[in-house]
């Protein structure tokens, strides 16, 4: 996986000179879908359509019911250079029940990446987003959204995360969990949240069961009254007991550093001829937006130049009003206040992790 930052200046010439960008647009039940041409439009609408409903399948067990609205969806396609996305919601309530009140989808790069990894990326957030009716944490959020890319995505971020474990670069578990704000260090936070999704939805049966008790788990992780927060180490060692039956989330982290001591038999030599531990590709660099009422919360996946592990710092904002949202739209009493930092605690590097077991190419 590589991430990086594009300025601002450089992106918008990117667009600028990548062709007509938005010339055509298609409109599906959940979707208003604009591209370069009206083929590129259908041919996107008709995938992001698919995803919504293969990844809901995936997490919940059943198709999530028809929009409200739908979904804006920009596509802008480019030859050069890694795919990335960005999507934002609006949450509110309905009632007592809290929601995504709006949302929208951006994703540029070349096509094959934004339909084998960016696009389902992107609408896993979407499926996330509208179970909790609130922002997600970032590790869980972006992790779980990784395991919907494609296989060499997936490898290059076990990859990455053995070297960033193996460097001493790695954020301990109870640090990371009720992160509401990306780490400095955003490359960490890709591979790891990647690694400890990975880890939970496998250690809880695979598949949708797997994936159930990982939003069991977020589900009790997460609660707390501080929007700055999501969860407590209370919480979250909580949760740990309740569903994965482990004493703590030290405990969960130990279980998960040996998980990645203990890699399965290399059996992609066997397939492909490659030498274990070899990466299939570049990566891509991602975004996303998430907006509740009165705040603009800017999650991205751009890392600083020279990522190091500190503590979290609060990202980048366009509009960053004072109050959260509460129910029945008035002002809440929690401020959004400069957030205390957390202590690096990274996870010392112990023994040296092996390379991941290569997947098999996607068919």
């Amino acid at each position: 996986m590589t991430l990086r930052r594009l300025p601002a200046a450089l992106f918008v010439a990117i667009l600028a000179t990548s062709g007509p960008a938005f010339a055509a647009t298609v409109t599906t039940t959940n979707f208003v879908v604009t591209a370069p041409d009206k083929d590129l439009a259908r041919r996107f609408a008709d995938q992001a359509e698919m995803f919504r409903k293969e990844k809901a399948l995936q997490w919940l067990g059943q198709e999530m019911p028809p929009w409200p609205q739908p979904c804006p969806l920009r596509v802008n396609i480019t030859q050069n250079g890694g795919g990335g996305g960005e999507t934002s919601f609006s949450f509110g309530y309905d009632g007592n029940r809290p929601v995504v009140r709006s949302q929208q989808m951006s994703i540029h790069g070349p096509v094959r990446q934004l339909l084998d990894s960016v696009l389902p990326h992107e609408i896993t957030h979407t499926v996330l987003a509208h179970h909790f009716g609130r922002p997600v944490p970032r590790w869980a959020d972006e992790g779980g959204s990784v395991l919907s890319e494609n296989n060499e995505e997936r490898f290059n971020h076990d990859v990455k995360n053995r070297e960033y474990l193996n460097a001493g670069r790695g954020i301990r578990l109870l640090v990371l969990f009720p992160l509401a704000e990306y780490p400095r260090d955003m490359h960490v936070l890709y591979a790891q949240g990647y690694s400890v999704s990975a880890y939970l939805v496998e250690r809880g049966g695979g598949g949708l069961a797997g994936r159930t008790k990982l939003l069991q788990f977020l589900a009790i992780g997460m609660r707390s009254n501080n929007p700055q927060q999501h969860g407590t180490p209370a919480t979250w060692n909580a949760a740990v007991q309740q569903v994965y039956g482990f004493d703590s989330v030290d405990e969960l982290e130990k279980a998960w550093l040996d998980h990645l001591r203990d890699p399965q038999p290399r059996i992609a030599a066997r397939n492909t001829g490659a030498a274990p531990g070899t990466p299939t590709s570049a990566g891509k660099a991602a975004s996303y937006v998430s907006t509740a009422p009165g705040r603009t919360d800017t999650r991205s996946s751009a890392p600083p130049a020279l990522p190091i592990l500190e503590a979290p710092i609060r990202a980048v904002r366009g509009v960053a009003p004072d109050d959260e949202p509460v129910r029945g739209g008035s002002p809440s009493p929690f401020k959004r206040t400069a957030p205390v930092p957390a202590p690096a605690q990274p996870i010392p590097a112990e023994p040296i992790l092996l390379p991941p077991e290569i997947p098999p190419p996607d068919h």
